[in-house]
């Protein structure tokens, strides 16, 4: 557990050598996918190994990947090698991908440490340490507050926060969505994995999320340990809400070069999915405010909708969420008595 726990803490560059659709599925935030084969070409191996066994299959794969191939396989992984001294090589178990890429690279005078084991030890590793916080010393804090009042902002201040919307890509509301895809579960769990091995501090500070995180589910321990922690919770005018609202979901996207009509797509869909719970004239009310001030700005303004959003979809529901966790609340202030109170808790180690 040791060796590859420091492999993963040391952050090396892995060159992860299997196929482009196993690397999709998931990997680690310092690999670079440059296979040994295609995915086609394993496709073909594995038709091979499942009808004439392992030295059919082996002998096809030396077949498939020859002469010139095999050669431009090579120096990509020498010229990524040569860039990056110390990295590694993996394929699914360590096993025969990995031997024949160290032998390969031996013939150009390339001797290249591989992971025992490869891509499924490093795996579990990721799942074992996400499973040890039910056993952890940390003091964990839970960052609360209604939608708006801009607790990611506060957590990006704090030397012990986790950012799980970051690892997530997603906000975690309705409205939430980035305009880039979510990671695959893999990856999401790798990446918090990762971030937590190399947590230092002796607090550690979450934001308050749902079991889910867009169509990410945060793991089991993860979210029974939430659920078992102090709350801290961020308070705010709802003037101030508006506008870190208008800021993160239209405004930004803007200057970011998000399309004004892609925009409105976006946030209609969002608005959509919880047609149900605004009920059909507000949800009409709100949609067409939305459309006029994203194609109108001129004689239109976002603060009707976001207001209307507000006060009919998410404030109810986080007065409902809230009821269950008022007990474990220790601290609740404006943006600087939150900031300045897990500053303090972060120091105090």
């Amino acid at each position: 557990m040791k060796y590859y726990i420091d492999l993963l803490r040391s952050n090396i560059p892995l060159i992860d050598l299997r196929s482009p659709i196993e690397f999709a599925k998931g990997a680690f935030p310092q690999s670079i996918n440059l296979p040994i084969l295609t995915d086609d070409e394993r496709a073909q191996v594995g038709k091979t190994f499942k009808h004439q066994g392992s030295e059919a299959a082996i002998q096809l794969g030396y077949t498939l990947v020859s002469g010139t191939l095999k050669e431009s396989r090579i120096i990509t992984w020498k010229n990524f090698i040569e860039n990056n001294p110390n990295s590694w090589i993996y394929c699914f178990r360590g096993g025969q991908r990995s031997n024949i890429a160290k032998e390969w690279l031996k013939e150009v005078n390339i001797d290249i440490s591989l992971v025992e084991g490869g891509f499924k030890m490093l795996r579990q590793t990721c799942i074992d340490i996400l499973d040890s916080v039910k056993n952890d010393s940390k003091r964990w804090i839970i960052l609360g507050g209604r939608t708006g009042t801009g607790k990611t902002v506060i957590l990006n201040k704090l030397k012990s926060s986790i950012d799980l919307e970051k690892h997530a890509e997603h906000r975690g509301s309705a409205f939430g969505g980035f305009f880039s895809p979510q990671p695959t579960p893999i990856n999401f769990e790798n990446r918090l994995a990762l971030d937590y091995l190399r947590h230092e501090n002796q607090t550690l500070v979450l934001e308050d999320e749902s079991r889910t995180i867009g169509r990410l589910a945060i793991p089991n321990t993860w979210f029974t340990r939430m659920k078992e922690s102090k709350l801290v919770i961020l308070e705010i005018s709802l003037d101030e809400r508006v506008q870190n609202i208008i800021e993160d979901y239209v405004q930004s996207p803007l200057r970011n070069g998000i399309p004004k009509e892609d925009l409105l797509i976006s946030l209609r869909s969002s608005l959509s999915k919880i047609q149900k719970r605004l009920g059909g004239d507000i949800f009409k009310e709100i949609r067409t405010k939305m459309d006029k001030a994203i194609l109108d700005s001129n004689n239109y303004y976002h603060e009707d909708w976001v207001i209307q959003l507000l006060r009919n979809y998410y404030d109810p529901f986080y007065d409902y969420q809230i009821k269950s966790k008022n007990d474990k609340c220790i601290y609740r202030s404006d943006t600087k008595g939150v900031v300045d109170f897990l500053s303090d808790l972060e120091s105090d180690n």
